[in-house]
C-alpha cells in the first residue's frame, strides 16, 4: 500500500502545499490537470485529494475544486487546541531541519526528565527551527522521542519540514493524535541546545516539553524543546465568562 500510485500523488502534493508551491487559499489543479500532469486515472486522483481532506490539507467543494486551507497541521488539531498558538505557529512558518537520529532505551535519569516510564524503547532525533525573515536565525532546537518503530520518521520529517510531526505520524502509521499535554518551564540553556542555536550555555530560556497523546493513551511523541529568552514570546488571549 505504501507504494501504491495514490500515495506518491498524495505525498507529492503535500510537499507541494508545505514547500508554498500551493499556498494558503489558492486551489490545486483540477482532477483532469491532475489526471495529465501525473499520468493516473481519476480513481487515483481521487484517492490523493481524499487523503488530503482527511489530514485537513484540503477541502473540496463540488465545481470549485480543492483549496488549499492548511500548510501543514490537521484542521480539528488546530482547533482542539487553539491555545497552543506556539505550535501551530512556528510548525506552518518556520521550516525544520533535523540535525541527528539515534536509538536510546529510556533510563532513570531520562525518564524523570522527560516524565515517562522507564525501558521504553524510543527514536530519538533532534531539529532546529529557523526564522525565514531574519537570515534563517535559528529560533529553537527541539528533541523528538518517538516510538523505535517509528523508524521511517526522520526521513518524512526532512522532506515536510513544515508539516508537524503528529501529523506525518498519523499518515504514515494510522496513529492519531487525541490529546497535547504542555508543560513550560523557565529553565537555563543546556549545552547541547546552546550549540545548536548559536546562544551561550546557561542563558535564559523557555523549556517546553510535550507528551502527544494517542487514542488508547499511549505516547506518540515526547518533544523537549529550548527556546532562547530573547527570540521567544507565548501570548495567551483569555475572556472571562459572562
Amino acid at each position: 500500500m505504501k507504494n501504491a500510485r495514490w500515495v506518491r500523488l498524495a505525498d507529492d502534493l503535500t510537499r507541494g502545499i508545505t514547500n508554498g508551491d500551493y499556498p494558503l487559499d489558492s486551489y490545486l489543479p483540477t482532477e483532469m490537470e491532475l489526471c495529465e500532469k501525473y499520468n493516473v486515472s481519476r480513481y487515483t486522483v481521487r484517492l490523493a485529494l481524499a487523503d488530503l481532506t482527511r489530514l485537513g490539507l484540503i477541502k473540496r467543494w463540488p465545481r470549485l475544486g480543492s483549496k488549499v486551507v492548511s500548510v501543514g497541521f490537521d484542521e480539528t488539531y488546530a482547533h482542539t487546541y487553539t491555545s497552543f498558538a506556539d505550535i501551530d505557529g512556528l510548525s506552518s512558518t518556520h521550516k525544520r531541519v533535523v540535525q541527528g537520529t539515534q536509538e536510546c532505551v529510556v533510563d532513570h535519569a531520562l525518564a524523570k526528565r522527560l516524565e515517562c516510564e522507564r525501558y521504553l524503547r524510543f527514536l530519538r532525533f533532534s531539529n532546529v527551527r529557523t526564522n525565514p525573515t531574519d537570515n534563517g536565525k535559528p529560533v529553537v532546537w527541539t528533541a523528538v522521542y518517538v516510538n523505535a518503530a517509528y523508524s521511517r520518521l526522520p526521513d518524512l520529517a526532512r522532506l515536510n519540514p513544515l508539516v508537524l510531526l503528529s501529523t506525518l505520524i498519523e499518515k504514515e502509521y494510522g496513529e492519531k493524535c487525541l490529546e497535547v499535554v504542555q508543560k513550560i518551564s523557565a529553565v537555563p540553556l543546556p549545552a547541547e541546545a546552546a550549540m545548536y542555536l548559536d546562544a551561550q550555555v546557561g542563558s535564559p530560556c523557555l523549556r517546553i516539553l510535550r507528551h502527544y497523546m494517542g487514542i488508547k493513551r499511549n505516547i506518540l511523541e515526547i518533544s523537549e524543546s529550548y527556546h532562547p529568552g530573547d527570540r521567544y514570546a507565548l501570548t495567551m488571549n483569555m475572556r472571562a465568562n459572562r
